[in-house]
């Protein structure tokens, strides 16, 4: 008893004794876990319809999900394609098409993650030009960008509504010149978005009117996130965790979507409130149909109808199975609600 008592007081004076010399008898291993850097590149410059991600970045769901995120403008989504499908970007947001076609170049990229239930690809007049059908555009001049998004679809329309291509006048120029030149008479249409060109259109006061190509015959998967397949295989948990936060982000503008913008203006001070408000309302009313029930609410029977329209309009070649431009792999189990 004696012996044991002698022990106890012993071990006291030990850890009194540890304790005045400012040695702890256990420190927590509190680190910091350090965030991994990943780039994501947008489709075009910086607009509304990108305000989720900046709702994302400026809300910390990225750096809740471990990761350190650069957003990076685009210039277009064939390009963004190209970048991410070179390892430059591990993630970039493109259209349906522009994938579609890059992957019959040979660029190994899929998409991850669809965005736009519908596209918002459109042709788009003013109220005046007599353009109330996409056959209208017959005898008039319309303004295309070579390789861009929607002049990849395009032959999807011009297919679906029996378009005389030899009665159209097309005029070629840079994506950023097409607002200008339809607001001038330069053209009578242009090739764009309904989330972007349409809405700056509008907010010059002109009479804008928007034929999506969704209501014509080609309502194909629009705006979606997409990686290389190199990363899909090595980085899976990356994409899955950067595709969770972003829907955050998507679920949180559309909820608010003036807070969204002013989240954004704060990274891009450059940008017009009233277009980007426009732009984002516009990409909203893309998210979902009538069969939805969350954001990215896509089905496997929804993704075949979409590369048929693309194959049977795009002349994309049948040895491509659907899963070559798309995989639900890095999709998380969860999704926001409609």
């Amino acid at each position: 008893m004696k012996t044991r008592f002698v022990a106890l007081i012993m071990a006291i004076m030990m850890i009194v004794a540890m304790t005045a010399c400012g040695t702890p008898a256990a420190q927590p291993t509190d680190k910091t876990q350090e965030l991994e850097k990943l780039t994501f590149r947008l489709n075009y410059i910086a607009t509304g319809l990108h305000a989720p991600y900046y709702v994302a970045l400026e809300k910390g769901y990225y750096k809740e999900a471990g990761l350190d995120v650069t957003i990076a403008e685009g210039t277009g989504s064939g390009t963004t394609a190209k970048l991410v499908g070179m390892g430059t970007d591990m993630i970039g947001q493109s259209d349906l098409a522009s994938v579609a076609a890059a992957v019959t170049q040979g660029i190994p990229i899929r998409v991850v993650c669809p965005i736009y239930k519908i596209n918002g690809f459109s042709i788009i007049t003013l109220g005046e030009n007599g353009i109330n059908t996409p056959k209208d555009v017959e005898g008039k001049k319309v303004g295309i960008t070579t390789g861009d998004g929607p002049s990849k679809l395009w032959q999807g329309v011009v297919k679906a509504n029996n378009i005389d291509e030899s009665k159209v006048n097309y005029v070629t120029m840079g994506g950023e010149a097409k607002v200008g030149a339809l607001v001038t008479g330069m053209v009578d249409a242009t090739l764009g978005g309904a989330d972007n060109d349409a809405i700056q259109v509008s907010e010059m006061g002109k009479n804008v009117k928007v034929l999506r190509f969704a209501q014509f015959g080609v309502p194909t998967v629009g705006l979606s996130l997409i990686a290389s397949n190199n990363a899909i295989k090595n980085n899976t948990e990356t994409i899955r965790k950067f595709i969770a936060a972003s829907l955050k982000g998507w679920d949180d503008a559309r909820k608010d979507p003036d807070g969204a913008i002013t989240t954004m203006k704060k990274y891009i001070p450059v940008l017009e409130v009233k277009v980007a408000r426009g732009g984002l309302d516009a990409a909203i009313a893309s998210l979902f149909t009538d069969s939805s029930k969350t954001i990215s609410d896509v089905s496997k029977e929804e993704w075949e109808t979409s590369i048929k329209l693309l194959k049977d309009y795009m002349g994309l070649d049948d040895t491509f199975p659907a899963d070559t431009f798309y995989t639900t792999e890095c999709m998380p189990t969860k999704l926001p609600a409609k």
